[in-house]
């Protein structure tokens, strides 16, 4: 019996040591992440406004994204994007930990979602949650600035989200001065921007997510009467609302190459054109993997990880330098056969126009997947498609015969081209099974 109280108090002895340096360890890492805090401020120029971080010039060359801030650090990039605070405590240590800053992003609940801000329940929880995480983010060295909501009134009525913007800016304001805040609107419409800034005193700025539109952002905003600074917040290929569809209503995704093509084209025009006067900075979107309409519309990354041409554009625009290794080139998928009449069973060639700047060895994974008949607004929530039932046979790097689904209906063929080098090109085709053979 001795002997067993005497292993079990050195049991207890040790279990106990385990704990207090495991609370150690962690209480110091804790501290070692809020005992820096930043000092951010948005200052006036001769030209228009500039971004001091802990007095120094900062331009944002940014994502939105949560995840592979390694890969992100990588390619030149300095700061993410949250949409909502929740949980993400870990995630400010790991910017912190690379020398990335956090926007962070506190969601404000939408009206078309079924939550009304003019209930006295809804308003005073969306301002206490508010409350919460500027006390638990406002010291942290990460913190970069606050984005006030995210398209909330997309589908409500302007001058409600307009108060609920400001009530909850205002909130920010009376427990941090030291962090700007940020309107997030969905692209600037006919006055929003302007009356964002004449009604929200407590805003600082605006956030402009927009994709189809964006080379054309600083002149709108200028012609609408908004003098202050501003960030686009999310800007990528052409929305899948704004781009051209098939007979049968499927919207046309850009290839890879001109997506990048695109964004190069925009970035120039509306962002670095406007440096020295009102834009602070940009957010690309996504860094990571998303279904949105499809499953590679807006992701700059795959979702097994690998970077797209449009990374090696946005890293040569932040960097000045392009990548060591480039992504493929994948600029169109070829048909021999009308998309629009195809049988059920029906056997058909693919080809890419593809190519590698290295000459690398290029694999291509194809896939026939239905079409998405989800009609989401405003980046909802969408599942993954599975593949459909479909006989593929590689024929070359970049071709393939493929063996149709037997089932009538829309879908889309996918290829995704890969370099070996951690990148990828991608491509798909709209296509309509209309009958049997």
């Amino acid at each position: 019996m001795k002997l067993l109280r005497s292993i079990m108090q050195k049991r207890n002895l040790i279990t106990a040591l385990t704990f207090l340096i495991m609370f150690t360890s962690t209480t110091i890492g804790c501290q070692s992440h809020t005992n820096r805090k930043s000092v951010v401020k948005i200052v006036p120029t001769e030209t228009g406004y500039q971004l001091l971080r802990n007095g120094d010039p900062y331009i944002i060359h940014g994502v939105g994204g949560t995840t592979h801030l390694d890969k992100l650090k990588e390619f030149g990039g300095n700061t993410i994007r949250t949409w909502d605070a929740e949980d993400i405590g870990p995630l400010m240590d790991q910017a912190d930990d690379l020398g990335i800053a956090v926007v962070v992003g506190i969601w404000l609940k939408h009206l078309r979602h079924g939550h009304d801000y003019n209930d006295p329940k809804v308003r005073a929880s969306e301002l206490e949650r508010v409350e919460k995480f500027v006390k638990m983010y406002r010291n942290h060295p990460a913190l970069l600035a606050w984005g006030v909501g995210n398209e909330v009134e997309l589908g409500s009525d302007l001058d409600l989200a307009i108060r609920q913007i400001n009530e909850a800016a205002s909130v920010i304001k009376s427990f941090d001065l030291d962090h700007p805040t940020m309107a997030v609107i969905a692209e600037i419409g006919d006055d929003k921007a302007v009356r964002i800034q004449d009604e929200c005193p407590d805003i600082d700025m605006i956030g402009i997510n927009s994709y189809g539109g964006m080379a054309s952002v600083a002149e709108r905003a200028k012609k609408q009467g908004y003098t202050g600074p501003y960030a686009i917040t999310e800007f990528g290929p052409v929305g899948h609302w704004e781009t051209g569809n098939s007979p049968w209503g499927a919207p046309y995704e850009q290839p890879s190459s001109a997506k990048a093509s695109f964004i190069k084209s925009n970035y120039t025009r509306t962002v670095q054109a406007n440096l020295d006067k009102n834009c602070l900075g940009s957010f690309a979107f996504l860094w990571g993997y998303k279904q949105e309409k499809t499953a590679t519309w807006y992701g700059l990354l795959l979702e097994s990880g690998e970077s797209t041409e449009s990374v090696d554009v946005l890293s040569e625009l932040w960097t000045g330098q392009k990548p060591s290794n480039l992504a493929p080139i994948v600029t169109k998928m070829i048909l021999e056969v009308d998309p629009s009449s195809l049988a059920a069973g029906q056997q058909i060639a693919v080809t890419l126009d593809a190519s590698d700047p290295d000459d690398d060895l290029l694999i291509t994974q194809w896939e026939v997947i239905a079409e998405s008949d989800r009609e989401s607004v405003g980046g909802d929530f969408e599942s993954k498609i599975k593949p459909a039932d479909s006989q593929i046979e590689v024929t070359g790097p970049v071709s393939a015969s493929i063996t149709l689904p037997e089932i009538a209906g829309a879908y889309r063929i996918f290829a995704i081209v890969r370099d070996g080098n951690d990148h990828a090109g991608t491509v798909n085709l709209p296509i309509y099974i209309t009958a049997d053979k």
